[in-house]
């Protein structure tokens, strides 16, 4: 079995959206199938159906696609002593209908596909789901900062912002399993959600479910539909998020890239 480091869990800001279901579990060791399966009412979820979500070992499950079987049957694959599929389930638990939206998505391009090729809306909803951020902000100035790629205002000038008009939450389950081991070039996929400066004073469970709805309606309402939409964000910037935020290290443009001129052809 995988250990199961706790104190990275509860209090790393990268699993910030994570900490109430993680203390409401109280798992002390690395989540068995039997696990999954006793998870107490008060996080149980629904697909967009209504259905109620499980996780099950896929080795039980007969073959099909993915998102059909959560969307028809309300399952969801979740390989044992997989650090990807945990966090995955997690985030189902976390974030019930922005998981429950983007599932419909798939859904939905899926009885419009005619071939192989996937659709853009496809490819964003995986995009987020997998390394997505969503970032709330009060001041739009910041949110130009970070769609100008403007690293130097957004994470050394204005650093005394993050938490105050400013707050970043993980989605993505990939984005997730990277903090067990952080690296340079680790860059999140955002959707930019406005609040209102007083937003910041709500509680941790308030702000999260705030979010989660404000997130799911707007992705049925069909703002996740092309990848580019969705700016990066280099996570090791953030205040916080890794140890050694020197000037040095944020004057590296390998990592902290300006963003490119468009040049348009005759």
């Amino acid at each position: 079995m995988l250990p199961w480091p706790l104190p990275h869990l509860l209090h790393s800001p990268w699993l910030l959206p994570l900490r109430g279901v993680l203390a409401e579990l109280d798992w002390q060791q690395f989540p068995r199938h039997a696990d999954w399966q006793a998870l107490p009412p008060s996080l149980q979820t629904l697909n967009q159906a209504g259905l109620p979500i499980g996780f099950a070992d896929p080795a039980e499950l007969a073959d099909g696609n993915y998102e059909l079987r959560i969307a028809q049957q309300g399952l969801v694959a979740t390989r044992p002593d997989n650090w990807h599929d945990c966090f995955n389930a997690l985030c189902w638990l976390a974030w019930p209908r922005t998981k429950a939206a983007l599932n419909q998505q798939h859904v939905d391009e899926l009885a419009c596909q005619a071939g192989p090729l996937r659709s853009r809306a496809r490819d964003a909803a995986t995009l987020f789901d997998e390394s997505g951020l969503v970032l709330a902000v009060a001041d739009p100035t910041l949110a130009e900062a970070l769609r100008a790629h403007d690293w130097p205002q957004l994470f050394q000038a204005r650093r005394g912002d993050w938490g105050r008009l400013m707050e970043p939450w993980s989605v993505g389950h990939a984005l997730m399993e990277k903090s067990l081991a952080p690296f340079k070039g680790i860059v999140a996929k955002v959707m930019l959600v406005a609040v209102a400066a007083d937003w910041f004073e709500l509680d941790h469970p308030s702000r999260l479910r705030w979010l989660d709805n404000q997130l799911a309606e707007a992705i049925s309402r069909g703002q996740l539909q092309d990848p580019r939409a969705l700016p990066p964000l280099p996570v090791l910037g953030i205040p916080g998020w890794w140890p050694e935020q020197t000037t040095d290290f944020y004057a590296d443009e390998t990592h902290f890239r300006r963003k490119r001129s468009v040049v348009h052809q005759r």
